[in-house]
């Protein structure tokens, strides 16, 4: 089995219930180093009136005081993600010491940031201590773009009917 591929379903799992909560359709989920799940977490930025309720910090967050082992105890943590990386959430990520990021769709037209930081040499030392694997699976990427396409139909709907209000 790959197991790569087995967490990249589980974080568009949450991805896709996102969607279903009305909120950008993002999911991740945290393994250890022998890929025990650690955490999932998904967007709730819209549910929650919380615009730092990303899903990577979501899962952060669900991590709880496992994340200490990543930073204090050096323990390998990877994050699995529908979609790249925002800047407040590689942040996050640069942070907890996390040392693999795996996502599904590159963001080159929204938020996306892992990469655009990275290439700016932004704490190039954390970064340099991840390994990154991104769009590894196309028929998972293309699912992920589906659900961007969703939610971007149900915005502009939503953005149509408040202006005609």
């Amino acid at each position: 089995m790959d197991l790569d591929r087995y967490f990249l379903e589980m974080a568009l799992g949450e991805a896709e219930k996102a969607l279903e909560e009305n909120t950008y359709p993002v999911g991740a989920v945290i393994v250890d180093e022998h890929f025990n799940l650690v955490a999932k977490g998904r967007n709730r930025v819209h549910p929650s009136q919380d615009i730092t309720a990303h899903a990577e910090m979501d899962a952060i967050r669900n991590a709880g005081t496992a994340m200490f082992d990543a930073k204090i105890k050096h323990k390998k943590f990877t994050l699995y993600s529908s979609l790249e990386p925002c800047p407040m959430c590689t942040g996050g990520i640069l942070f907890a010491k996390i040392q693999r990021v795996v996502w599904l769709l590159n963001d080159d037209h929204g938020f996306g940031g892992y990469k655009r930081l990275k290439d700016a040499s932004v704490f190039l030392e954390k970064f340099d201590r991840i390994e990154v694997m991104e769009e590894p699976f196309e028929d998972l990427k293309n699912r992920q773009k589906e659900l961007m396409i969703s939610w971007e139909t149900n915005a502009n709907n939503v953005t149509s009917l408040r202006n005609r209000h």
